[in-house]
């Protein structure tokens, strides 16, 4: 009994280890794209000393991380779906890794020559996401990578000079200020804000959606009527950072077709949906000729927030030069009702202290 027992447990023990081995197999190389998101741990990847979390995994020992997570070092990224690959871009550094492959090509243009690389290890593609190893991909962009054990964290030294492009505010030694719309034209709100704007004469600036614009042409036209600015807000109004670099340049390059189509104007302002933007995402954004505007007082109006509350941001966080934030789309019922009703004050408040309004472009035009 005692030897049958023996071998019945190292039966199981056997059994065992062999189940252990295949969950480890499982989720160290053998990802599907069925995972669900929630099985990504995340973390942040310190590139220049600036922290971005990204989601990441470990496979064969690499820290795999999301393709488009490199648009933080300031590469293009996007994909060619004939070869089933990931592309890089950087400067005169152009590579492509096919998913579910061990090796890179990269692209001399001085030569026109393509040169084969082999990575640490194969590029995957989990949740409709593809993972690629953060160490190789950063080298071949000519950067350097670091781990430190002390900290537990991961540094990217891109080794090469970045100057932001965002503008958050005019002049701050002149007393001017703008009022800008987010997301619309509309029906609902937008014409409520210009019968507000018209009666204080006021003038502002609406960022438009490209696909809002082309639904509601005749309120982008009384827009443009009654004097106001307009800018760029992209068509869809996806988040830049999670979406490649030839979608970022059709969603601005179709929203600015739509509205010259509409009221034949072509704006240079530009601003990302959620103020969410990577350092590839300005550079592409002012290649095409756009200057990205932020904001310095953000009315949080879209929270549904009433008047009083959306008044009392604005005094808490105005300066001269002062971008205000707010919203014309109806997405739910009376969302907005304090962001209009809310107008009209910080109007006569700011007037009342000194301000004069401006669209943004002249605000731009006295920094």
């Amino acid at each position: 009994m005692d030897i049958f027992a023996n071998k019945m447990i190292n039966t199981l023990l056997k059994g065992v280890l062999f189940v252990c081995l295949i969950v480890i197999a499982f989720f160290n190389t053998s990802i599907t794209t069925h995972g669900e998101e929630s099985m990504f741990p995340e973390a942040p990847i310190f590139i220049d000393g600036q922290a971005h979390n990204t989601k990441y995994l470990l496979k064969d020992g690499n820290l795999m991380v999301p393709a488009l997570f490199l648009k933080h070092t300031s590469a293009k990224v996007d994909w060619n779906e004939k070869y089933n690959s990931v592309v890089f871009t950087l400067d005169d550094d152009y590579f492509a890794i096919p998913i579910g492959t061990r090796f890179a090509d990269s692209y001399f243009s001085d030569t026109n020559e393509w040169k084969r690389d082999f990575l640490s290890t194969p590029t995957i593609e989990v949740s409709q996401e593809v993972f690629v190893p953060l160490i190789d991909v950063v080298k071949k962009l000519g950067m350097k990578v670091e781990y430190n054990q002390t900290l537990n964290r991961t540094f990217v030294y891109t080794q090469k000079e970045r100057t932001s492009t965002r503008i958050y505010s005019g002049n701050p030694s002149k007393k001017l200020v703008a009022l800008t719309f987010d997301d619309g034209p509309e029906a609902h709100y937008t014409p409520q804000i210009l019968d507000i704007l018209k009666e204080k004469g006021v003038p502002a600036t609406f960022f438009v959606m490209g696909k809002q614009v082309k639904k509601f042409p005749d309120m982008m036209r009384r827009i443009v009527e009654e004097g106001h600015g307009l800018a760029n807000h992209t068509y869809t109004h996806p988040s830049l950072p999670t979406i490649s670099t030839s979608e970022v340049i059709k969603e601005i390059r179709t929203t600015e077709q739509e509205i010259e189509r509409t009221v034949g104007r072509r704006p240079d302002l530009f601003r990302p949906p959620f103020g969410a933007v990577t350092w590839s995402d300005e550079r592409v954004i002012a290649e095409l000729g756009f200057r990205t505007i932020m904001w310095t007082v953000d009315t949080l109006d879209w929270t549904g927030l009433p008047a009083e509350n959306i008044l009392e941001i604005v005094h808490r966080d105005i300066t001269p030069g002062g971008i205000i934030l707010q919203h014309n789309i109806e997405i739910n019922p009376e969302l907005l009702a304090g962001s209009v009703e809310a107008l009209p004050m910080i109007i006569d408040d700011l007037r009342s202290k000194g301000y004069t309004f401006v669209t943004v472009q002249t605000l731009l035009d006295n920094r």
